[in-house]
């Protein structure tokens, strides 16, 4: 088998996310074979204008868009399952350069990698993945001229653009050639512009292994770490909060506690949604006990917090677009705290409540987070007399 080199590229491509949301939402089309292979040949004429040299090289394309975040995972699994392809045709062959197109049959790609996934919302951003292989030397110098003139001139065609539009069923505003390199920038500077710097950080440690683990902070104190297998994500209970955890300096006069709380949970969610959207091992861990990894889809905190006057059986504490984000259960055993921990955690600790305590008395909705401020513990709702 001869020694080849790849490099991997993309097009990067703007589109109207308008189309992927709402009453009429539809994604963007996956390809045929034949549709795939007019769509590559565009491509490569567009890349062969700019750099000759890819006329000596093999380039491989699947006929869909990923979003992203399916692109920037660890191990790259699109692009090493199209390098994969290619290394498979050169046991039996020689190299040469050539045009590698692989189709979908009914919609369905004939490799689960190379399948965009369904379950990932669609943001502005859609990307098609290219990889170029060759010469090893020639590759080497391919990359150089790639990173140093995309970003300049890596437009593509207004043939090819329309080319993409029509085929795939987006609206292209803008199309162009990008490396790797130039997409995790990219995705730096727009996470930065966010505050979330941080979570661009553990994205960069899960798909290029630094040397070394790994420790962030969030805006609200969350805390992360890349362990160089999986981000450790400490989660903090209302109660380990607000006395002895990122909010243990917020006041605890009127809803001060509640809005710092849901704040902090929110950017945690926001964390691991983004983790996991990129295919990123996730442990969530009890911040005040962190060898103990949460496995289940919700925990459950007994408390010693006791109330003079009667209270509800069950109160589920919510904050507008959060929804809820714990629910206090009273019972016969005591007072207890379940969190959901991933987003089937609620119906699973609805059904789990229903299954250990019953629900006979009454259920309290008060739409916010309710807390004894005396000793920043949660409670529950209090009976309406």
């Amino acid at each position: 088998m001869p020694e080849v080199a790849h490099k991997r590229i993309l097009v990067a491509i703007e589109t109207d996310a308008t189309r992927y949301h709402g009453e009429h939402a539809s994604r963007p089309r996956v390809l045929g074979p034949g549709e795939t292979e007019q769509i590559l040949a565009h491509l490569s004429t567009d890349l062969a204008a700019s750099l000759p040299q890819v006329k000596s090289c093999a380039l491989s394309l699947a006929g869909a868009l990923f979003d992203q975040s399916q692109l920037m995972r660890p191990d790259f699994p699109v692009y090493s399952c199209l390098e994969s392809l290619l290394d498979a045709s050169l046991k039996e062959a020689a190299f040469e350069p050539k045009l590698i197109s692989i189709g979908a049959e009914s919609g369905h790609m004939p490799h689960s990698e190379l399948q965009p996934a369904d379950d990932i919302p669609l943001g502005l951003l859609q990307t098609l993945p290219i990889v170029c292989s060759g010469d090893p030397n020639l590759i080497e110098e391919l990359s150089a001229s790639m990173e140093d003139r995309f970003l300049e001139s890596g437009q593509l065609s207004a043939h090819s653009a329309k080319a993409l539009e029509a085929n795939y069923g987006v609206a292209v505003n803008h199309a162009r050639f990008m490396t790797l390199t130039d997409l995790n920038a990219m995705f730096h500077l727009q996470l930065d512009h966010y505050g979330f710097l941080p979570l661009w950080q553990l994205l960069d440690a899960a798909i290029n292994i630094p040397e070394h683990p790994l420790s962030v902070q969030g805006r609200g104190g969350q805390s992360f770490r890349w362990t160089g297998n999986a981000v450790h994500c400490s989660f903090e209970t209302f109660n380990y909060w607000a006395k002895d955890g990122a909010g243990k300096a917020h006041a605890a006069d009127g809803q001060l506690l509640a809005t710092g709380y849901a704040d902090w949970t929110r950017e945690y969610r926001q964390y691991l949604t983004t983790l996991n959207a990129h295919a990123v091992p996730l442990e969530q861990v009890l911040a005040d006990n962190p060898s103990l990894l949460l496995t289940g889809s919700f925990l459950v905190e007994e408390s010693s917090w006791q109330s003079r006057q009667e209270v509800v059986q069950l109160t589920e504490h919510s904050s507008g677009d959060l929804g809820t984000i714990a629910v206090t259960c009273v019972s016969e055993s005591g007072l207890h705290h379940y969190y959901p921990l991933i987003p089937s955690g609620l119906n699973d600790l609805h059904a789990s409540i229903r299954d250990t305590f019953g629900v006979t008395g009454a259920v309290s909705f008060p739409g916010c987070v309710l807390y004894d401020e005396r000793s920043r513990q949660l409670r529950p709702d209090v009976l309406q007399s």
